[in-house]
């Protein structure tokens, strides 16, 4: 993801846009801004994101973001072990929920029970974003995401357009289907949502890697 904004999406705290309506993080720890490295950590420096991590490991925002750099360089081994932990420590994280069960798919293994878990315990968890849980789960078909992203707010219209189309393409990607991953992984860029981390991981996706 990003810079501030794509923190917004994924850090709960700071979700305003979303936080209401989707709560793309269940719940997260408040970032520590003063810790050093951490913007650059937020941009998703997967080194800074170390160094923020040596110095106070206890910072579960870190933690995740750290699991999404790794994600970013396809280093699914070190993705997953950072989601678990995170999930692990909170589990109310969806973030950390969602994509555990993505990296762990992506290396020929699962979360899904824990995720199914995790959804029958969030009963305040609205249909956007459960839906992208429900994906991967195959309890919910891409038609049925993007619908729903559609019908988002005009404000959070084009950002969950963008992760939408990143899911049912990553989804697709991890069922052999690899000329309609890369559909929908342009349909992410073409919402010019690029403060977004679906749109850095479909900017990479487009790139020639997943």
């Amino acid at each position: 993801m990003f810079h501030i904004q794509i923190t917004r999406w994924w850090l709960g705290h700071r979700c305003s846009l979303f936080f209401a309506g989707m709560m793309l993080l269940a719940i997260s720890v408040p970032a520590r801004a003063e810790s050093p490295g951490f913007e650059a950590c937020l941009a998703f420096d997967r080194a800074a994101c170390d160094g923020v991590l040596k110095a106070a490991p206890d910072n579960l925002t870190a933690l995740f973001l750290r699991g999404l750099a790794a994600e970013l360089e396809g280093d699914d081994a070190a993705a997953l072990k950072d989601f678990d932990a995170t999930a692990t420590r909170e589990p109310r994280h969806f973030g950390a929920q969602l994509w555990r069960q993505v990296a762990a798919a992506s290396l020929n293994d699962s979360r899904a029970e824990a995720l199914k878990a995790y959804l029958a315990a969030a009963k305040q968890l609205p249909p956007w974003p459960r839906v992208l849980a429900e994906l991967y789960l195959g309890e919910a078909d891409g038609a049925a995401v993007l619908t729903l992203a559609q019908a988002q707010p005009q404000t959070a219209r084009a950002e969950a357009v963008c992760a939408a189309e990143y899911h049912v393409g990553r989804q697709a990607y991890l069922k052999g289907d690899i000329d309609g991953a890369m559909t929908h992984f342009r349909n992410a860029l073409a919402t010019g949502a690029a403060h977004v981390f679906e749109y850095q991981a479909a900017v990479r996706a487009v790139n020639g890697v997943k």
